[in-house]
């Protein structure tokens, strides 16, 4: 049966016709051709022999960089899944935004800080995914988490699977006392057993006074297949500690620029600090009833990203639908700690009640755990036969405990019991592909919360994909898992469920590095979202749930343009809500670079220096509370209608990276045309002036 193409799309013609003409580049010696010698059935020889797919094998000599890259995969388990996606390898491609500071990357994201790196963070272009692979119903403490890319995104690249040990070591530093340590390694011990080590530090001491940040993130994952593949085993320890000094914020938002040293600008705490602590431990295990392959030796299959551990020969020699599939099962543990305490408990944040010491102490303390038991009939690998109808059937028990504390008493706690059952089905025919998943909540406090979603996606042969999304939920308020009480004493049990309701368009185009084009990277997204009983803190540090239904409306641009040695890379994002109430967004923020890639010295030294710059418009952001270690509302001060400017320079030397950066290179502009400066990243949170950062990565195959 041919493939489906769609043709009369006017939109799609117009992207075509005004693409330049793609070629194909000879891959540099990072495949070697692999034929296999296994027969199937009856001694009959296997089809596959005849497709001669590229791979990697033992068997090779003195080895460029390329083809050690090749040899190094990671890649990430998602959500109660048997088979391994979004396989990547080591990159040696560093872009300015990418320097020092993880949050501002090209990610489709963007964030405000409290001035300077490592600190809290609140997303000015909130994602409400649709994706089934995103967490699921239960988000926990990330529902409104303030430190998202220290607590979350830094633990994507958990599992690994090497042909040679891998190891990554990086430092970075700066003028302003910002420390920086990026550690990875890799190998496998046995053929299909893997083990890997990640670590990260962010520490700064800070330019304004108590305003330091310690983060450590730690990551111990391995991952095993069977001789067969039929058995598999993912499991991490991952571990965060970050701990933040809290001022509050300057006292005065008018003088504080009048002061020569930023470090004697009074601020509303001087002896106040959070601390968080994450634990959590995930353990994957799956056995494939149906068998799979003959072994024969370890190949990385470049085409199929869910065969990394031998070639296949199917058995039986025609694949059925209805099989006795994989069953599946999913261990997760976490314990999320928050701790918050002042020596002096003067500031305005505690105008709320009266104090009988000022020593103020809070703590929050959540434990979960689930199992995930599932069965899929997803039981072939998908370039050998794609399944039409993928269908997968579970259920999670689940317990949860929170704990709080402060000066005043030793603690309480709430104990939560629920069961929680789930079901996926996707449909895969041509170049047509649909999945809806659905999850519901039985027991507790929380019976009734509910979540669907669903995606449709039509790729285009060369031209990218169209994808159509939707999602459906309602989740019981997660304040008793997110927020210290402390003495504000909200009673979490009056509050209705939040609602949600999405529908998204996404295109995406990516170009392959063996194809030489202008276009890199071209993705665009265009959602509506409607959220009901939403819930905030207002001004008054108190948990407010509106009665009324807002309407948020989100389209984002991203692309990567190459031509010959000049590159440009935008991500330009547009919201309109439609109650300011319900949720605040800035009309328009945007992430820019351009800079320049070339080669020096007969290819022997790469080059990559350029610009970014990032802006948002003018909008009353929510502001820091650090006694409730959360963002509430605030009409007082605005903040954006900014453009900061950052210059770069990265030096690449065979497997060496060496990057200088220059942060907010227009900062001195102010001094320059005797005016007062004026930039805040948040209410009452200036940031910081002109600094100069730099760093050393490193990468070793051996």
């Amino acid at each position: 049966m041919k493939s489906l193409h769609i043709k009369k799309i006017p939109l799609l013609l117009l992207l075509m016709a005004t693409m330049p003409l793609c070629t194909t580049v000879q891959a540099q010696n990072n495949t070697v051709p692999y034929t296999s010698s296994m027969n199937g059935e009856n001694g009959e020889t296997d089809s596959t022999n005849n497709q001669q797919p590229a791979g990697i094998v033992y068997e090779t000599g003195i080895e460029s960089d390329s083809v050690l890259r090749s040899r190094v995969f990671s890649f990430t388990a998602t959500l109660r899944t048997v088979k391994i996606r979004n396989m990547q390898q080591p990159v040696f491609d560093p872009t300015g935004a990418e320097l020092f500071d993880p949050a501002n990357k090209f990610d489709g994201k963007y964030y405000l800080g409290l001035g300077a790196l490592g600190q809290v963070h609140l997303s000015i272009f909130p994602f409400f995914s649709t994706s089934h692979y995103s967490p699921a119903l239960y988000s926990t403490h990330f529902v409104a988490n303030p430190m998202p890319v220290y607590r979350e995104f830094l633990h994507r690249q958990k599992y690994f699977q090497t042909q040679t040990p891998y190891t990554e070591l990086g430092y970075g530093s700066s003028t302003n006392k910002d420390y920086q340590i990026h550690i990875v390694h890799t190998q496998n011990i046995m053929p299909r057993w893997n083990v890997a080590f990640l670590y990260d530090l962010v520490s700064r001491d800070g330019v304004y006074t108590n305003s330091g940040v310690t983060d450590h993130i730690l990551d111990v994952s391995t991952n095993y297949y069977s001789k067969d593949s039929r058995y598999q085993l993912q499991a991490s320890v991952s571990f965060n500690k970050i701990q933040q000094q809290e001022n509050g914020g300057v006292l005065n938002d008018t003088t504080c620029w009048d002061y020569s040293r930023r470090t004697g600008v009074p601020v509303n705490m001087y002896s106040a600090q959070n601390l968080w602590r994450d634990f959590q431990i995930q353990i994957h295990q799956s056995f494939n009833t149906v068998r799979q392959f003959a072994y024969s030796k370890p190949l990385f299959d470049t085409v199929a990203t869910d065969s990394i551990v031998g070639y296949d020969t199917i058995f039986p020699k025609t694949p059925h639908f209805y099989n006795t599939g994989v069953f599946a099962l999913d261990i997760n543990f976490e314990k999320h700690r928050r701790f918050f305490y002042d020596n002096k408990a003067d500031s305005w944040f505690y105008n709320g009640t009266a104090l009988d010491t000022n020593f103020f102490y809070d703590s929050t303390a959540h434990y979960s755990l689930s199992a995930d038991l599932y069965w899929t009939n997803d039981a072939y690998m998908e370039h050998r036969w794609k399944n039409p109808l993928v269908l997968l059937f579970g259920i999670q028990p689940r317990h949860d405990r929170v704990q709080f504390a402060t000066q005043t008493f030793s603690g309480s706690a709430v104990h939560e019991f629920s069961l929680n059952p789930f079901t996926r089905a996707s449909f895969n025919l041509w170049n047509l592909k649909a999945s809806i998943n659905a999850e519901e909540t039985l027991g507790n406090r929380r019976i009734g919360d509910y979540r669907i979603d669903g995606l449709l996606t039509l790729l285009f042969e060369k031209a990218g994909a169209l994808e159509f999304s939707f999602l459906s939920e309602a989740q019981s308020p997660d304040l008793i898992y997110c927020h210290n009480e402390g003495y504000y004493n909200w009673n979490y049990s009056d509050y209705k469920k939040i609602k949600r309701q999405q529908l998204a368009l996404d295109y995406n185009i990516h170009t392959p590095d063996t194809v030489n084009c202008i276009l890199r990277l071209f993705q665009t997204h265009a959602a509506t979202t409607l959220i009901g009983n939403n819930i905030w803190f207002n001004s008054n540090m108190i948990p407010t749930q509106g009665d009324k239904t807002g309407v948020l409306l989100q389209a984002s641009i991203q692309s990567h343009l190459r031509l010959g040695w000049f590159n440009i890379r935008i991500q330009e994002m547009f919201q309109q809500s439609s109650d300011n109430d319900v949720i605040r967004v800035p009309l328009f923020a945007s992430k820019n670079s351009m800079y320049a890639d070339f080669h020096m010295f007969h290819k022997a030294l790469r080059v990559q220096t350029g610009l970014d710059f990032r802006y948002h418009t003018l909008y009353n952001a929510d502001a820091w509370n650090p006694v409730l270690g959360t963002f509430y509302r605030q009409d007082n001060q605005k903040v954006g209608n900014y453009l900061i400017a950052d210059f770069w320079i990265a030096l690449q030397v065979k497997r060496a990276s060496i990057y200088l950066k220059v942060n907010h290179l227009n900062a001195p502009l102010y001094t320059l045309t005797n005016q007062t400066p004026s930039y805040f990243s948040l209410p009452h949170y200036p940031m910081e002036d002109l600094g100069v950062f730099w760093g050393l990565t490193w990468k070793f195959f051996d």
